[in-house]
């Protein structure tokens, strides 16, 4: 057996336990997360997803075994790209420094823990590291030790170990925003349940949840979905509960709705609201729908807050969603992605096209990709 087919054998057996809700790595995950950020519900959730179409890249990858030591930084806001940055460096052939989040400090060592387990050749190739991000003085010992520096944060953070980093080594993922479309004839409900799981999960603390939605056709199409939105959103609730809100976030939600009530569709009379305003949960509204005229995308942040836009067609929603310019990451669209959406969402500068439901599912190598730790140039 090559190393390379020793390498993908490990592998695969690793993203299987995974996949697997009872196997010893998914309780230790489990039960190290357990009082963290996110509630329980949501870290299944993510865990569940974050391999769970690995397999074919891992067996497929066939470039050189990488001679480099890489270094990975981690965001806080979300759970897969801990584990996915682990098993895309280690299926390039890479040594990999990862460095977590302040926000969450144990996924690391539970990877390399299991990498021994899998024994060599992965075992010893994972090193879990730690320090407050922004210590100069620390990272001027670490960034030479890496041939590849895959950063994920704001622009400013990337924009800052790049300037400190050895030249053409750091590969960044920054900021980004994703939209939705719905175009007409589709089955709203099915359409707003779909929507409701890419906005729900980590509460659109990533890049690939919808904050702005576009509806195909008229005012009140757009206004009957953000209410379908608003009844599916309360349905979700128990099976993905809201984060605690820090006092920030209650006073970004509270100051987004107080917007909202300038920005907002008029309502008609005896008809459907235009805002939408779920209940109360720990002093913060646990959702927010709200239907506005068509324009370019509004990106609220994070807290469950959405758009809704009618819009004339997918042409007139792409060419709103180019205002995001580089920033724009994901286009989820409801019912079937066909060739022509796929083709007028990517000509406006979509990265990806998917189906709603699916925007916070990323396919396996996508943000980390496998070629971020292998032999070349970053791309």
């Amino acid at each position: 057996m090559t190393s390379q087919t020793g390498r993908q054998a490990a592998l695969l057996r690793g993203a299987a336990q995974w996949r697997d809700r009872n196997s010893a790595v998914r309780v230790a995950a489990r039960e190290a997360l357990r009082n963290g950020e996110w509630p329980p519900e949501v870290v299944e959730t993510a865990l569940e997803g974050v391999l769970r179409d690995a397999d074919e890249q891992l067996a497929a990858w066939r470039a050189p075994e990488a001679d480099l030591t890489a270094l990975a930084i981690l965001p806080g806001n979300v759970i897969g790209p801990t584990i996915a940055a682990a098993y895309c460096a280690a299926a390039a052939g890479s040594k990999l420094m990862l460095k977590s989040s302040s926000r969450e400090l144990q996924l690391a060592d539970i990877l390399a823990a299991q990498f021994e387990q899998l024994g060599p050749p992965v075992a010893g190739t994972l090193r879990p590291m730690r320090w407050s991000g922004g210590d100069a003085d620390f990272e001027a010992k670490v960034f030479p030790l890496a041939q590849r520096i895959v950063v994920f944060g704001d622009d400013a953070t990337i924009a800052d170990i790049k300037r400190r980093a050895p030249e053409g080594s750091v590969k960044g993922y920054g900021s980004a925003f994703s939209v939705g479309f719905v175009p007409s004839g589709s089955d709203i409900g099915a359409a707003t349940q779909a929507a409701a799981f890419d906005v729900a999960l980590f509460d659109q603390r990533g890049c690939l949840s919808p904050q702005t939605i576009y509806v195909e056709g008229s005012d009140a199409q757009a206004i009957l979905f953000a209410h379908g939105m608003s009844i599916s959103l309360c349905k979700l609730s128990p099976s993905l509960p809201r984060a605690r809100a820090g006092e920030a976030e209650r006073a970004a939600v509270a100051e987004f709705i107080r917007r909202l009530h300038v920005r907002a569709l008029p309502q008609a009379s005896h008809a459907l609201g235009t805002i939408f305003v779920g209940p109360d949960k720990d002093g913060v509204a646990e959702f927010v729908v709200g239907a506005e005229p068509f324009s370019s995308p509004v990106c609220p942040a994070f807290g469950r807050l959405v758009i809704v836009k009618p819009c004339r067609d997918a042409t007139q929603a792409a060419d709103a969603a180019k205002a995001l310019g580089p920033k724009l990451d994901s286009v989820g669209v409801a019912g079937q992605v066909t060739q022509s959406l796929q083709r007028i969402f990517m000509k406006a500068g979509a990265l990806r096209v998917c189906s709603l439901g699916e925007m916070q599912r990323p396919p396996f190598g996508y943000r980390p990709q496998i070629a971020d730790f292998a032999n070349g140039r970053v791309q």
